[in-house]
């Protein structure tokens, strides 16, 4: 075996850095399988199963106000991001208790989000975690599971294949229907098919050519495909579309891949030679999607910038990432601050590094090369710049649990730019230390007179509309919201100046065919202020109506474990709290899902006591339910 390709199978390889955490006896797990268990699999007999489906539906996104990103509309350089966000196994499908592990902030610049997994000791079949299709959905992401047949020496087995593309006499293939009976079942997006176990036999290449045509046709779902398989079944990565692998991108009338992911290994001409074929099979050259390799580095990751970007956007190909969260990965601390940190200079670009050349080179990132995506259309939104994850959990100010938690499935959808600002006047981050709601806020540290854009939008103002701006500050900290219009006009409004948390109502008022294209805050003074709320409306909500549920309970000690299970209701989301001696309320969760997994809940006298309140669009509480639940 040659060193260049020992190289490729180290960097798909090397474990996901994780936090160990100990869980209950009924906790529900993401799903993974080998290929014979996928084909036994029915979410009937998989009592998981109801934990693993995402609730949130895609939502539309657009670059501009005359741009939309639809599948009609027109191509665009894009960004596809594969994470391994936890082992493959373990995985928890509602989220952990603990703040150290991953979340990813920065979904306005990625296209498609890949749960990466699957090995030959675990499964090879990989749906994403319904918290990652949430979170992604609702940023406009499509979500998108793993299949992983891996390398021969790395434990992967030619009959693995065989079993996946073995084909019925109807020519039906039986895995093609499980795979979209998955993604159907958990409401994710698609797969990312990655072949490279080698030494195959008789028409595997084929076969598999066969198998993508009748996934496309009994489905939308969206299909990628890595760079490894060729045409005559051998593993031989080309790093480039050229004429042995162009058949599993486009073959005649029939588009094979949605997004075709090129190995790692390519120099400038081949991106050049992709293009101009991508073009002669009447494809968009931005279908492709050129790997770079950060997991082991990071932001320090030599990357020749020039291949990419020209003039300021991306010359020739979109972008594909692997391992994006290596954010984490190389975070001594594993804490949402240093995290955020590399987040940042990950995706907005960084200090220059010393490569083993000897040579210095500037980690570029990808906000200056990639228009952000917005998917802030219409009314209501909502934010309180939740990042997914907490140390506690604070409503209005109050602090309803000290414990920690993770769920993407409650991240805001946060700032469209991070940061764009005079970085001398006023330091931006997102703060963990204090929130008006959940687990986080927006924290800035003023030391002059700066303007901080924070949402891309596309509002219309047919109607006015409203925004309820939360804010504190000390020192001489003055601050503004403002909204731009799309005919220039600035809109400024004072907020309320305080250092507890004070509500600021703002209005735009109407004008027929003008639009909000942004919104953002204006500092002025010394001091420091935090961001807690910003609502936009346009008419009161409705008070949502109380939401039946059903509870099972697991004792266990002095705590219970909880499945509840709730009926139809129009609510965006759920709060659940527990209800102790003297009306007191411990928050315990919020959630999307219909079927929603409590780890501890507190028993007293007998009862686990329970409180279910519906949420709006707005955030907004509805009619609460309670229930004392028996605990033999």
């Amino acid at each position: 075996m040659n060193k260049f390709i020992l190289m490729l199978f180290i960097s798909i390889t090397i474990p996901v850095v994780s936090q160990k955490v100990e869980y209950g006896k009924n906790q529900p797990f993401s799903s993974y399988w080998f290929v014979e268990d996928l084909l036994k699999w029915t979410p009937e007999n998989d009592t998981d199963a109801k934990f693993n489906i995402s609730h949130i539906p895609l939502a539309k996104r657009f670059l501009n106000d005359s741009v939309s990103l639809g599948d009609t509309d027109e191509k665009q350089p894009g960004i596809i991001a594969l994470m391994a966000p936890h082992p493959t196994n373990s995985h928890p499908s509602q989220g952990f208790p603990s703040v150290k592990q991953y979340v990813f902030p920065y979904w306005q610049y990625i296209d498609y989000f890949v749960q990466w997994g699957g090995s030959a000791g675990e499964g090879i079949i990989v749906p994403p975690a319904p918290t990652w299709t949430d979170a992604a959905h609702k940023n406009g992401v499509r979500s998108i599971g793993t299949v992983f047949f891996p390398p021969n020496v790395y434990g992967g087995k030619e009959e693995w294949v065989y079993e996946f593309l073995e084909k019925d006499e109807d020519g039906s293939f039986p895995v093609a229907d499980k795979l979209i009976e998955v993604a159907q079942t958990y409401n994710f997006d698609g797969w990312f098919i990655n072949q490279e176990t080698y030494n195959l036999k008789g028409d595997s290449g084929k076969l598999m050519l066969a198998f993508i045509r009748y996934y496309r046709k009994q489905s939308n779902l969206k299909l990628v495909w890595y760079d490894a398989m060729i045409d005559d079944s051998r593993v031989i990565w080309q790093d480039e579309l050229n004429t042995h692998n162009q058949m599993f991108f486009q073959n005649g009338e029939q588009s094979m891949s949605d997004v075709f992911f090129i190995n790692f290994w390519y120099h400038p001409i081949n991106l050049e030679d992709s293009k101009a074929l991508a073009n002669q099979l009447d494809r968009s050259e931005w279908d492709l999607y050129a790997g770079i390799d950060v997991q082991g580095k990071s932001y320090k990751t030599p990357v020749k910038w020039d291949v990419h970007y020209e003039d300021g956007k991306p010359k020739n190909t979109s972008i594909g990432l692997y391992y994006s969260n290596s954010t984490f990965n190389i975070s001594e601390s594993k804490t949402p601050e240093e995290v955020y940190k590399n987040e940042g200079k990950f995706w907005n670009g960084g200090e220059p590094l010393k490569t083993q050349f000897g040579e210095d080179r500037t980690w570029q990132g990808f906000s200056n090369y990639f228009e952000p995506r917005s998917v802030i259309n219409e009314l209501p939104f909502h934010t309180n710049f939740n990042y997914g994850l907490g140390r506690f959990y604070k409503k209005e100010g109050k602090l309803l649990s000290d414990k920690e938690w993770h769920n993407l499935s409650v991240q805001d959808i946060l700032p469209t730019w991070q940061w764009d600002t005079d970085t001398t006047m006023v330091k931006p981050t997102l703060s963990f230390k204090d929130s008006y709601k959940g687990g986080s806020s927006l924290f800035l540290k003023v030391m002059g007179n700066a303007k901080v854009p924070l949402y891309k939008t596309n509002l219309k103002l047919n109607k006015s509309v409203k925004f309820n701006v939360v804010a504190k500050a000390n020192g001489s900290v003055q601050l503004k919201f403002y909204a731009v219009l799309s005919n220039g006009d600035k809109m400024e409004f004072k907020l309320k100046k305080s250092s507890s948390w004070s509500k600021t109502l703002c209005t735009v008022p109407a004008r027929k065919g003008i639009v909000i294209v942004s919104f953002g805050i204006i500092a002025a003074g010394k001091g420091e202020a935090f961001l807690g709320e910003i609502t936009a409306y346009r008419n009161k909500g409705n008070k949502l109506a109380a939401t039946g549920f059903t509870a099972k309970v697991f004792k266990d000690g002095s705590e219970a474990e909880v499945f509840l299970n709730f009926k139809e209701n129009s609510a965006k989301y759920h709060n659940i709290y527990a209800v102790l001696s003297g009306n007191i309320k411990r928050w315990l969760g919020k959630t999307t899902s219909k079927d929603y997994y409590i780890s501890s809940a507190p028993i007293e006298n007998g009862y686990v006591h329970l409180e279910i309140v519906p949420l709006n669009a707005k955030d907004e509480e509805g009619k609460p339910t309670s229930q004392k639940i028996p605990v033999d």
